[in-house]
């Protein structure tokens, strides 16, 4: 099995970037094939844009997702992209590792998929969500955050992090991964120090062995679940008898948003 695992955090010697290491040992150890990705290592550029495309369809302004099929067809995407595809599709784990900064991922993260999930080579109108180009492959995302558990929790100051992950997620899915539940850490800050900084130190420890007792069985590591194509109307709205997954995909608006209407 191949394994792929990609780090989006600026700091090497970060507790998510060690935490990406102790992946690839334990996956290596079980004589698996793991390739690595560092974005910040390799300088990657997030910002998507005609600058890149060599043969451009329209030159008055950029359609992203024409240019994209286009290069893709004729084999001159940039050679980082081409790079990052193959590594994708010759994979059947992905990882991703990052830091969760202002609600989200770390926008050289986004980019990346603004980038590499290519329209015409990773998914089309006939390839998404379970008919996605990735399907039977599994994604992971482990992501540490500095606030505490109580504060990302779903009644916590700072919302629900599990359900502001969704963009990623959902991304994944949508290119056809099984998409595994996301490992979150909180409590990852800097600025410790005493019995504090000895108490975190403690609890990191205790979480790094949890996740590397976790990556040794994977295989029962439980997945999200998405609506799949039948559970909607030829308007692409959800049947009023299919299932709710998700806040984000649901029959009818909370009681809190429809009276802010």
């Amino acid at each position: 099995m191949n394994v792929l695992i990609i780090t989006a955090h600026p700091e090497p010697d970060s507790f998510n970037a060690y935490l990406a290491a102790r992946a690839g040992e334990i996956f290596t150890g079980q004589g698996l094939n793991v390739r690595t990705v560092n974005l910040y290592t390799e300088n990657f550029d997030p910002r998507e844009g005609k600058i890149f495309y060599p043969h451009l369809q329209e030159t008055d302004r950029f359609d992203a997702l024409r240019e994209q099929r286009q290069h893709w067809n004729s084999n001159n995407l940039p050679e980082d992209i081409t790079r990052h595809i193959e590594l994708l599709k010759t994979s059947d784990l992905l990882l991703l590792h990052f830091p969760f900064w202002w609600f989200g991922m770390p926008a050289i993260l986004k980019g990346w998929m603004d980038r590499v999930f290519v329209y015409g080579g990773i998914y089309d109108s006939r390839h998404r969500h379970e008919n996605g180009v990735m399907q039977g492959k599994r994604a992971l995302i482990t992501v540490t955050a500095g606030a505490s558990a109580g504060a990302c929790s779903y009644n916590g100051r700072d919302g629900d992090m599990r359900f502001m992950l969704w963009p990623p997620l959902h991304a994944l899915h949508y290119i056809g991964y099984t998409v595994l539940e996301p490992y979150l850490i909180h409590g990852v800050r800097g600025g410790l120090d005493g019995c504090e900084k000895l108490k975190q130190q403690q609890f990191l420890d205790q979480s790094a062995k949890d996740f590397a007792d976790r990556l040794a069985n994977i295989s029962v590591w439980p997945t999200i679940p998405f609506n799949k194509q039948q559970d909607f109307n030829d308007d692409m709205t959800l049947k009023s008898d299919a299932p709710e997954y998700s806040p984000f995909v649901r029959h009818r608006p909370d009681k809190w948003h429809q009276i802010s209407r």
